[in-house]
C-alpha cells in the first residue's frame, strides 16, 4: 500500500491511466445536496488563493494489465462518487468554453479535451475515456463525451441521476459572474491516494473501514463488494446474477429496498433467530461463514440463491408475479402493510417451489395468512413480538416438512394454537364485535375492507381500486345534524349517538362521485341519474337502491350484513381439535435457572488463575487468560468480566463487528477444549432455585386449570374462543383480549401473598378515563363479587391503568376451583363492562 496526498485533477488527468469502477461497486448516486456541497467547497477554495480543500480518499488498486494501446487500468475501490462529480463538473466548463470561445477564461475546451481531464484523445474505445463506470452508468456517461466531441451524438439516458447532476452543474457555471473561481478551486481540491498492491493488501476490509466525504456505503454496496470482490470473472457474476437481483428489486428503489430483502432472507435461513436489523452486513457475513460460502461452498450458489428468493420478494412486495392466483394474494397481504409476515411468505414460496405441498394448499395458506393479518388489526391487536413469532413459526414449520408432515394443516395449528395470548388469531365474537363496534372510517385499512368486500361479489372480474377514482363516502354525512331533512330522518338521536353511527361500517361505501354526493339528502343523493346509488353499479351500494330513509335502525342492519360477509371473507380457519392439539408444543420443566456471570463459574473452582482460553471462530483468531480476580484478560492486556464484551473486543481489533455470544466463543485450554459455555451448564445444573421452581410449577398448573374451566362454559367461549389450546403459562398474569387495541381484561393469582385479581387493563392508559367516571355505578355493579376495589389514580405517572378486583384464596389449602371459577365469572362480566364503556 502507498498512501500520499495530491490534487485530484492530477490523479485524473495521469498519462497512460484511466479509472475503471468495477461491477461490484454501487450505482453513481449522489444527488443535488451532495453536489451542492462540492459546488460551495470548490467556490471557496477558488476565491482564496492560499487555500486548498481536502475532500477525502481516493484508493484503487492496478490491476496488472495494460491494454494494446499502452492504458493502465485502476480499480476504483473508493471515491468514485467525487470523481464521477468533478467529471461532470469539467463537461460543464467544457460545454461553457466551447459555447463562449472568445470569453476570456482560464480554461478551454481544448484545454480540458487535450490535457486528459476527461479522454486520452489519441486512444480508441475504452481506453478513450478516462472514467469508466459500472453497468447503468457506464453509456450514459460515455454518451455524455461523446457529445460534447461531437453533438450528432445522442444522449443515452440510462442514468437519470448523471443527466440530472450534469444540468445542475450547467445551470451553476452559466450563471456565476466569475467561472474562473469554478476552475480555480478545482484546482486546489486535494485527496489522499492510496494505491493499493495487488496480492498484498485485502481492498474488502479497506473498503468497509472508510469514511470520506459523501455518502455512507449500503448494506447493498458493502454485500455486493463482499460478494463479488476477489472472485474471477467479475464481469460475468455481476451480469448473470447480481444484475438480475438488482432489477428484481427495482433498480430505482433497489439501495432502499435491499437491506428490508436481505433482513427477510437470513430470517428464513437463521429462523428462529432473528438478526439484527442494525447490522445486516455482519449477519450476512457471519451467514456466509457459518455456511462455508467461498471455502466449501462456491459464490454461485450463494448468488443463485440470492437471486431465487429476489424473485419471490418482488412477486411478494412489488406484485411482480406471472401466476394471478398468486398475485392477487400478495397483492391483499400487501396492502394490510405487514411486512413482518414477509420471511414466512418467502420461506412458503421456497417450499412451494420446492414442492413441499400443492398450489391449492399454497393459495389456501395464503389466504390463511390474510384472514390472521386482517382480524388482527381490525380488532386492534398489538403487533409487538410477531417479529420474533414469524421466524419461530418458519423453523417450527421446516421440522413438519423434514418430519415428512402435514404442511397446511400445521400452519392453521399452529396459528389457533395462540389462543388467548398476543398472537392470537380472533375469533368470530371478538371479530364481529370490533367491526360492528368501531370507528370503521379511522381504521388505516377501512379502503382495503371495501374493496375486497366489494369485488367478493365479483371474484372473476375484479374491480381495479388501485386507480384512485374511487373513495369512501359516508351516505349519512359527516354534518349531518346541520341538515333539517337529515335530522328528522334520524329522528331523537343525540350527538354522541351519532358519532356512533357516522363513522360506522354500516354508514360507508364506495363511490367515483364523492364531491357530486357530497352532503345531500337521501333522496337527493338517490335521484342523481350519473351517480347515484339507483345507478351505481357497485354491490357494495345494492341495498340502498330499497330504501327510503336512512337511520339508525338501517345502518346497524346494513352493518350486520358486511360484518355477516367478512367473516365470510376472512374466515376463522377450522381443523379437528385432536389435531389441532397434536401441534400443542410439549409441556417444559417447571425448573427455571438463575443467571450464571462468569465469575460464578470462576468462584465454583470450573476455571482457574491462568487458565488459557481459545478463540472458537474459524475467522478471528486469538487467546486469552483467566485472571486471579476471575476476569478475562485479551493479548493486549484489555480485562473484561463479560465472556461476549471480550470475544466482540478482540473481533473488532481485527476489523470485525457486530455483537457475539461469547460463551460460545470461548473454548478452555485448546481448540479442542469445552467452551465455557458447557462450564456454565454444569454449575446451572447444580444450582436449581428451588423457591422461584415451586413458584413456576404452580402458575402452570394454576393457568391450565383456569384455562380447561373456561372452556367448558360455552358463553366464556363464544366470548373469548376456545382457551385449552394456549401455551403454558408461566407468568403471575394472563390476559385476555376483548377485540379493543386500547384495552382488555386480565387475571393475576399471586400463591404466595395469597392473592386473585381480575382487572380492566389499559397497556397505554387512553381510555381508562371513561370507566373511571362511572366509578360509583360499577363499585355497586360489583359489590357482589366479594372483593377489594383497586383504582389506578387518574392522573398517575405510570403509563397503564386499571381497575383491579382483588380477593383472597388460600393456594396451599387447594382453594384452587374456587379461585378459578370466581375469576372466569368475573372475567366475563368486565368484559361486558368494558365494551359498554368503550360504546358510549
Amino acid at each position: 500500500m502507498d498512501a500520499g496526498p495530491i490534487r485530484i485533477v492530477e490523479l485524473m488527468t495521469g498519462a497512460g491511466t484511466r479509472f475503471v469502477v468495477p461491477v461490484f461497486q454501487r450505482p453513481y448516486s449522489w444527488d443535488e445536496e451532495n453536489c451542492t456541497q462540492l459546488w460551495d467547497d470548490i467556490l471557496s477554495t477558488g476565491r482564496n488563493e492560499q487555500q486548498s480543500h481536502f475532500t477525502g480518499s481516493v484508493v484503487w488498486i492496478q490491476d496488472g494489465t495494460m491494454s494494446a494501446a499502452g492504458i493502465t487500468r485502476r480499480m476504483l475501490i473508493d471515491g468514485q462518487q467525487r470523481i464521477t462529480t468533478i467529471t461532470l463538473l469539467l463537461i460543464a466548463l467544457a460545454h461553457l468554453a466551447k459555447a463562449n470561445p472568445t470569453k476570456q477564461y482560464a480554461f478551454s475546451y481544448e484545454e480540458i479535451m487535450d490535457l486528459g481531464y476527461l479522454v486520452n484523445k489519441y486512444k480508441k474505445g475504452a481506453d478513450h475515456y478516462k472514467l469508466m463506470l459500472s453497468q447503468g452508468d457506464r453509456d450514459t456517461l460515455c454518451s455524455l463525451v461523446d457529445n460534447l466531441e461531437n453533438n450528432d451524438v445522442a444522449i443515452i439516458d440510462d442514468s437519470q441521476r448523471l443527466l440530472d447532476n450534469l444540468a445542475f452543474f450547467e445551470s451553476r457555471v452559466g450563471a456565476i459572474e466569475d467561472p474562473n473561481v469554478v476552475w480555480a478551486g478545482l484546482q486546489r481540491l486535494e485527496v489522499v491516494s492510496i494505491s493499493l498492491t495487488q496480492g498484498q493488501d485485502n481492498p474488502q476490509l479497506i473498503f468497509e473501514s472508510m469514511n470520506s466525504t459523501g455518502k455512507d456505503l449500503s448494506s447493498a454496496d458493502l454485500i455486493r463488494n463482499y460478494v463479488l470482490m476477489g472472485q474471477p470473472d467479475q464481469d460475468g457474476l455481476y451480469l448473470t446474477y447480481w444484475r438480475p437481483i438488482e432489477v428484481a428489486l427495482g433498480t430505482s428503489s433497489y439501495d432502499k429496498v435491499f437491506d428490508s430483502f436481505v433482513r427477510a432472507w437470513l430470517t428464513v435461513c437463521t429462523a428462529p433467530e432473528l438478526p439484527s436489523k442494525r447490522d445486516v452486513y455482519q449477519a450476512f457475513k457471519n451467514q456466509l461463514r457459518d455456511e462455508g460460502y467461498g471455502r466449501r461452498k462456491p459464490m454461485t450458489a450463494l448468488l443463485k440463491e440470492l437471486q431465487r428468493f429476489a424473485r419471490y420478494y418482488a412477486a411478494i412486495t412489488s406484485g411482480d408475479e406471472d401466476d394471478k392466483g398468486l398475485r392477487r394474494r400478495f397483492d391483499r397481504i400487501r396492502k394490510l402493510d405487514a411486512t413482518v409476515v414477509n420471511p414466512l411468505l418467502l420461506s412458503l414460496y421456497d417450499d412451494y417451489e420446492h414442492n413441499a405441498f400443492s398450489y391449492d394448499d399454497f393459495l389456501g395458506m395464503l389466504d390463511t395468512i390474510e384472514s390472521f393479518l386482517f382480524r388482527r388489526a381490525a380488532c386492534d391487536v398489538p403487533t409487538h413480538g410477531l417479529n420474533r413469532w414469524f421466524p419461530s413459526l418458519i423453523a417450527r414449520l421446516n421440522k413438519v416438512q423434514d418430519d415428512g408432515g402435514n404442511y397446511a394443516e400445521a400452519l392453521t395449528a399452529f396459528l389457533l394454537n395462540e389462543a388467548g395470548t398476543p398472537r392470537r388469531f380472533p375469533t368470530d365474537a371478538e371479530f364481529k364485535n370490533a367491526l360492528k363496534t368501531r370507528d370503521a372510517y379511522g381504521f388505516r385499512r377501512c379502503f382495503y375492507m371495501l374493496t375486497r368486500i366489494e369485488n367478493s361479489r365479483h371474484p372473476k372480474n375484479e374491480i381495479d381500486f388501485a386507480n384512485g377514482t374511487y373513495t369512501i363516502e359516508h351516505i349519512m354525512p359527516q354534518n349531518a345534524l346541520a341538515h333539517d331533512e337529515w335530522r328528522q330522518m334520524l329522528g331523537d338521536v343525540s350527538e354522541e349517538e351519532f358519532d356512533g353511527l357516522v363513522h360506522n361500517i354500516g354508514n360507508l361505501t364506495l363511490t367515483a362521485y364523492n364531491s357530486e354526493l357530497s352532503d345531500g339528502t337521501f333522496e337527493e343523493k338517490k335521484a342523481r341519474a350519473k351517480s347515484g346509488y339507483d345507478d351505481d353499479y357497485l354491490a357494495i351500494s345494492h341495498v340502498l337502491k330499497g330504501l327510503s330513509s336512512w337511520n339508525a335502525a338501517t345502518i346497524s342492519g346494513r352493518a350486520s350484513d358486511l360484518v355477516d360477509q367478512a367473516v365470510d371473507i376472512w374466515p376463522l380457519p377450522t381443523i379437528d381439535d385432536a389435531v389441532r392439539k397434536s401441534y400443542l408444543p410439549e409441556k417444559k420443566s417447571a425448573g427455571t435457572k438463575r443467571v450464571v456471570t462468569f465469575r460464578d463459574v470462576f468462584n465454583a473452582g470450573l476455571l482457574k488463575e491462568g487458565d488459557l482460553l481459545v478463540s472458537s471462530s474459524p475467522t478471528f483468531r486469538g487467546t486469552a487468560t483467566v485472571t486471579a480476580e476471575g476476569a478475562i484478560r485479551l493479548e493486549n492486556g484489555d480485562k473484561f468480566t463479560s465472556p461476549s464484551l471480550s470475544f466482540i473486543n478482540l473481533v473488532k481489533r481485527q476489523g470485525g463487528s457486530g455483537s457475539r455470544n461469547g460463551w460460545h466463543c470461548w473454548r478452555v485450554g485448546s481448540e479442542d477444549g469445552p467452551l465455557i459455555d458447557e462450564l456454565r451448564s454444569k454449575l446451572l445444573d447444580g444450582k436449581k432455585d428451588d423457591a422461584e421452581a415451586e413458584r413456576v410449577k404452580f402458575r402452570v398448573a394454576y393457568w391450565d386449570g383456569l384455562y380447561e374451566r373456561c372452556s367448558e362454559d360455552q358463553a366464556f367461549v363464544d366470548a373469548f374462543g376456545d382457551q385449552t389450546g394456549r401455551a403454558e403459562n408461566r407468568d403471575w398474569w394472563a390476559s385476555f383480549g376483548i377485540g379493543l387495541g386500547n384495552c382488555h381484561v386480565e387475571a393475576r393469582a399471586g400463591k404466595r401473598d395469597r392473592y386473585a385479581d381480575v382487572g380492566i387493563y389499559y397497556p397505554q392508559g387512553k381510555g381508562y378515563e371513561k370507566l373511571f367516571e362511572q366509578r360509583a355505578e360499577i363499585e355497586s355493579a360489583y359489590a357482589d363479587a366479594g372483593a377489594v376495589f383497586m383504582w389506578s389514580e387518574l392522573y398517575s405517572s405510570l403509563k397503564y391503568r386499571a381497575l383491579w378486583l382483588r380477593r383472597t384464596f388460600d393456594y396451599d389449602m387447594q382453594e384452587w376451583a374456587e379461585a378459578q371459577d370466581w375469576m372466569k365469572g368475573l372475567l366475563l362480566r368486565m368484559r361486558a363492562t368494558a365494551l359498554a364503556i368503550h360504546a358510549r
